[in-house]
């Protein structure tokens, strides 16, 4: 880093983050007046169930103060309520939750009290493809990123016992995403019990990215949280961001091993990271119900069955995910596996998606599509992918 450098070299060296990039590619479009089919960031423009922004707003008060960052008695009890309905998770001492401002602070914010745990450990392992903010996190808080590289057929499960003795020795933790962003996969029971042994033994934390448990396909088995298995050394990242919409107003909790969130609950109130009263006023509403949740299930099955099968007989798609919102599609062989230049060329015909260089470290040769586009959009689309695909 120069010594003239206003900046150190964490922050300076930092590529631009992939939603931004699609988000400035979007906004040129639109500045042509072309018509843009938005399949690029996972933000489902899905109109928030109305008891929800009800409470939000009935909770606004006149009176500000400062909230608590363990939250009001009933949105602990909402999480509570919730962990119980979806995955029969039992909650008590073992067991700690935290509200959290969404999921991707939590996410960023936890590496922060990891790296440097267990004698000097300062590794984060996680999955690629995967979430950028895993690497970023570890970059900040002065770690060591470890990425791994997911493999078709090994559907795309992460295999920490395949890693180096030496990388497994200096592993602080490492971060697991399923359903997973962007292939749509899953894990079994046997494969948590796998992992979770795997942790014990090696003294790993598992971090659980559960952003996208509650949309899966509902003709199959609802995906399952490892804290249904053990809550030692596992902490589960939640948002109502994907369950219920709540992108936008910023919800979620923390929830696991109270041996490690009870000191980390002291980092995140130096943090300043308690939820304003009126957000835990509408999450109380969003945890307590799950109608709404499958009326969102129903809507992306319906966006499926618009455009999977016209992927699958193209060529590009594999198979119908079973989970998440997202398609992981291969870049047809013309493009010679370029996916940045693939999205490039398709975005120029008004259509956004993610290449897989934006999105990893390591992976090439393909593009993810969002199911963001209504029905009528998705119809639309097509017309022009056909031409784009032939």
């Amino acid at each position: 880093m120069s010594s003239t450098a206003l900046l150190n070299s964490r922050t300076e060296s930092l590529a631009p983050y992939p939603m931004e990039e699609l988000a400035r590619i979007k906004r040129e479009l639109l500045a042509t007046g072309q018509k843009v089919y938005n399949f690029g960031t996972g933000d489902p423009t899905i109109p928030v169930w109305e008891p929800i922004t009800e409470a939000i707003k009935d909770g606004v008060s006149t009176l500000s103060q400062y909230p608590s960052i363990h939250g009001l008695p009933e949105l602990r009890e909402a999480h509570k309520s919730y962990l119980k309905r979806r995955f029969g998770i039992e909650t008590g001492e073992d067991i700690m939750i935290l509200p959290t401002r969404g999921s991707k602070e939590a996410v960023f914010h936890i590496a922060l009290s990891l790296v440097g745990r267990a004698g000097g450990r300062k590794r984060i392992v996680y999955p690629d493809p995967g979430y950028p903010v895993y690497r970023s996190s570890a970059i900040f808080a002065g770690g060591t990123p470890h990425p791994v590289q997911l493999k078709e057929e090994e559907s795309y499960l992460l295999k920490p016992w395949q890693l180096d003795k030496e990388v497994v020795k200096d592993t602080a933790a490492l971060w697991l995403n399923y359903p997973h962003n962007p292939t749509g996969a899953i894990a079994d029971k046997s494969y948590w019990q796998e992992l979770i042994n795997w942790a014990h033994d090696n003294d790993v934390i598992i971090l659980s990215d559960d952003c996208y448990a509650d949309i899966y396909d509902d003709s199959s088995e609802p995906p399952l949280n490892p804290l249904s298995i053990s809550s030692d050394r596992v902490l589960s990242f939640m948002s109502l961001s994907k369950r219920s919409g709540l992108t936008g107003f910023r919800a979620g909790f923390l929830a696991g091993d109270s041996k490690i969130l009870k000191p980390h609950s002291k980092a995140r109130a130096n943090f300043g990271l308690a939820n304003p009263v009126h957000i835990q006023e509408g999450s109380i509403v969003a945890w307590n119900d799950d109608a709404h949740v499958k009326e969102r299930r129903v809507i992306f099955g319906k966006r499926m069955e618009a455009l999977v099968p016209f992927l699958m007989e193209r060529g590009v798609l594999k198979e119908k995910p079973k989970a998440t919102f997202y398609l992981w599609c291969k870049v047809p062989k013309k493009f010679n596996e370029n996916d940045i230049e693939f999205c490039l060329q398709l975005a120029k015909k008004g259509i956004i998606a993610s290449p897989s260089s934006w999105l990893s470290e390591n992976v090439s040769g393909y593009f993810r599509l969002a199911l963001v586009p209504s029905v009528d959009e998705i119809q639309e689309a097509k017309a022009i992918l056909k031409d784009f695909l032939s």
